[in-house]
């Protein structure tokens, strides 16, 4: 691993020679990005991730020690899996149709951090069926059942864990990648909103 640039996350998957951006903008320089910019948008995206990841963890523990009644925490946690993995669901499906493919046209020397980025999405996506099942199995219990609860909530923290891992991961990849190249991205996403506008447009 390039011992220049390190990776944000402890576990990272990727290499340090895949993040040579950093030289031109290392994560120090983040929180100074424009606010009306994409990759400070891309950043608070990221940010409701992990909050909506925390608020089920949370919820999760509530309940296995005893602050929590079963129909408030079903209920709660129902509502914020449902809003947290919707939320994931159409980032990462946005990120895969449109994002990672032009910044692989943009940077081909990134290819593997993104062949990573994909895999990491495959893999959250099989956790995520996993927690979806067990969702649904909550969904028609009115009855407390802890240990649903606690297969659940083991569930939503191994899926936390992947999540935090690319979530830094994506973010050493791409803000560098965003801020550096700014206007490109941002007449692509005004091109995106034409084209949207135009297809809602009633004929």
């Amino acid at each position: 691993m390039n011992a220049l640039f390190k990776p944000t996350h402890i576990h990272s998957k990727l290499d340090g020679s895949w993040l040579y951006l950093h030289e031109q903008m290392p994560p120090q320089k983040w929180a100074a990005l424009p606010s009306f910019g994409t990759a400070a948008t891309w950043l608070g995206m990221h940010h409701s991730l992990r909050r909506g990841q925390g608020e089920l963890d949370y919820l999760s523990r509530e309940y296995q020690q005893g602050r929590l009644l079963w129909p408030d925490y079903r209920s709660r946690l129902l509502h914020a899996a449902e809003l947290h993995y919707g939320h994931l669901h159409g980032h990462h499906r946005l990120e895969d149709t449109h994002h990672f493919p032009q910044m692989r046209k943009l940077e081909p020397k990134l290819a593997r951090g993104f062949d990573v980025l994909d895999a990491d999405h495959h893999h959250i996506e099989q956790q995520l069926y996993r927690i979806q099942t067990l969702l649904a199995a909550l969904k028609q219990s009115e009855a407390a059942n802890p240990t649903l609860a606690d297969n659940l909530a083991q569930a939503i923290e191994e899926g936390g864990g992947a999540l935090y891992r690319h979530l830094a991961a994506a973010e050493d990849m791409v803000i560098p990648l965003l801020a550096l190249r700014a206007d490109y991205f941002l007449f692509i996403l005004q091109v995106m909103l034409i084209l949207k506008n135009n297809t809602n447009r009633p004929p």
